[in-house]
């Protein structure tokens, strides 16, 4: 997974392309949401969430993108013999579309977006659903008059459509540049 987000990279800023090109990193939180309803995910704590993400500008309002999300909730031990806490890492790794809006000239940009999303983590006794799908959206600003950086958050929110439900919200403040 890691060469093909590579690949894309590269092969994107090969072909001379100016400025389409966003990379973000960001910091933030992963919710639970559901409650009791939500069957596997339900007894996860709120945890740290940090994100990266690659977009390619196609079109004026129309951008291809892969993100990953690491969060890393503190899960609690059942069991016979129930241990303190284990911080766990699960990774949310995103390919999909968004639409941008860009406003005031191009200084603002509104975002809103869907795809599929693989889910992995460190501890397999989690069984937690391999794909879901997932809407995210958000908003970001440019620092400064060239435009290349931009600050803003972005909202993810992924889910199965099965049962038992998996769901997953985070929310992060992003940092990106723009090449």
């Amino acid at each position: 997974m890691s060469r093909l987000f590579f690949l894309m990279c590269c092969s994107f800023t090969i072909f001379g392309q100016s400025e389409r090109s966003t990379v973000t990193v960001g910091a933030g939180g992963e919710f639970t949401t559901g409650g009791e309803n939500v069957f596997r995910t339900s007894y996860l704590p709120d945890s740290p969430a940090f994100s990266a993400a690659y977009e390619f500008r196609v079109f004026k309002y129309l951008a291809p993108e892969v993100s990953v999300v690491n969060l890393t909730p503190l899960v609690p031990q059942f069991g016979e013999f129930p241990g303190p806490p284990i911080r766990e890492r699960i990774t949310l790794i995103s390919m999909g579309a968004r639409g941008i809006l860009p406003l005031d000239r191009g200084r603002i940009e509104l975002l809103a977006g869907a795809g599929a999303v693989n889910v992995s983590t460190s501890a397999n006794y989690l069984q937690l659903t391999s794909w879901l799908w997932q809407v995210n959206g958000g908003a970001r600003v440019a620092i400064g008059k060239r435009r290349r950086f931009w600050i803003g958050p972005t909202v993810r929110f992924s889910r199965n459509g099965g049962r038992p439900t998996d769901e997953w919200l985070s929310l992060t403040g992003d940092f990106g540049f723009r090449f």
